[in-house]
């Protein structure tokens, strides 16, 4: 029994994320699907924000869906309990940069690098914060710090920090 409603939820958030719906699979059952994976993670969220693992994958399901809004109020209820999470902290500044909010996504930026400040990722997220806030020579050096770490960065941002740094 599990694993079929395993299998369903899957097929469902795939149906979300991947278009599915134009395949054949109802749209109204991708939505179901979702409401099954999420409807779980909110109540116990809703109850206990301090749960951030549980806030981090409800908002996770969301970003994932593009519903930018709802991620951000998910991070943001649970932000006080996760002030020592660089995951969380870099997440919440993804979010911010997508909802068009450069100057708070480089502040989360910046308490994710304060945290774990070699991780590459937040470096380039600080960068691109930046450079949508208008500050192209702080973004520069933001994306210089994300080179020097390229160890932690996956290709395609290591090549983004190198043409973006120029």
């Amino acid at each position: 029994m599990k694993a079929a409603f395993l299998t369903r939820c899957i097929f469902a958030v795939a149906g979300l994320l991947c278009g599915l719906a134009a395949h054949g699979v109802r749209a109204e059952a991708a939505r179901s699907g979702f409401s099954d994976l999420t409807g779980p993670l909110e109540i116990v969220v809703e109850r206990d924000p301090s749960r951030i693992a549980a806030a981090k994958r409800l908002a996770r399901f969301h970003a994932e869906a593009r519903n930018w809004d709802a991620a951000w109020r998910i991070l943001e209820r649970s932000l006080p309990y996760a002030l020592k999470d660089a995951e969380y902290q870099g997440f919440a500044g993804t979010v911010l940069r997508e909802l068009k909010r450069p100057i708070e996504a480089a502040d989360a930026y910046r308490r994710a690098i304060a945290l774990a400040p070699q991780e590459g990722r937040w470096w380039v997220g600080l960068g691109l914060s930046l450079e949508q806030a208008g500050r192209p020579r702080e973004a520069r050096q933001a994306f210089a710090a994300a080179r020097e770490r390229e160890q932690t960065l996956s290709p395609v941002l290591l090549k983004l920090a190198e043409r973006r740094g120029r």
